[in-house]
């Protein structure tokens, strides 16, 4: 039982951290979203893909996913616009990969062995955040923000695979804001506010 035991420990504090997706929203309540029937996707300087490839993968998901919702994309004069942009940082996570003391051996309730050694190694792994942002015309204010955070996969077909599930959990948050049944979630409260008070990232001339 105690060599179990020194096993589960050992394999818990061996395992480097996957992030299950985290995706959030907010928006401005003071806004009519069954006003919106069109919107239009710009780049702006913050659309920043690592590449052009990533880029109109992301682009392409986001103008699917609200089209399949029900609005309608459009060249000029939208209801809203729409543009994202991405960011990372790395993290290191320190691995155990062997502790305790020896075995257990020779009669009940008799413990033999010495005292066991510890090796720890450090290994970073990337943690990516996809922010899609909408925004009314007039004003160029932020009406809607949505997030997903995911540790980033080092295939570029799996990465495609977590955008495009990021982008799917946002689409069915964003037709709950339509269908009048959005709440804002915790982590991401006050994100529009405090956007459209202080200019953050996006300026209005780049839409």
């Amino acid at each position: 039982m105690k060599n179990s035991f020194t096993l589960l420990f050992v394999l818990a504090i061996a395992a480097t951290p996957a992030l299950a997706q985290k995706v959030t929203i907010d928006y401005a309540h003071d806004y009519d979203f069954s006003s919106a029937g069109t919107f239009q996707y710009v780049d702006t300087k913050e659309s920043d893909a690592p590449d052009e490839l990533t880029n109109n993968r992301i682009k392409n998901a986001i103008i699917r996913e609200l089209s399949e919702g029900g609005l309608q994309s459009v060249s000029s004069d939208p209801d809203l616009f729409i543009t994202y942009h991405l960011t990372s940082q790395e993290n290191t996570v320190y691995n155990t990969t062997s502790f305790g003391y020896g075995g257990f051996h020779g009669g009940w309730g008799r413990w033999g062995g010495g005292m066991g050694s510890a090796t720890t190694t450090a290994s970073t792994y990337t943690e990516g955040t996809l922010i899609i942002d909408a925004y009314g015309p007039d004003e160029k204010k932020m009406v809607w923000r949505g997030t997903g955070t995911v540790t980033v996969k080092t295939k570029p077909e799996k990465q495609q695979k977590q955008i495009d599930k990021i982008i799917s959990k946002l689409g069915k948050k964003w037709a709950k804001i339509l269908a009048g049944k959005g709440k804002v979630d915790t982590g991401s409260h006050g994100a529009v506010a405090r956007h459209s008070a202080d200019h953050a990232r996006v300026h209005p001339q780049d839409l």
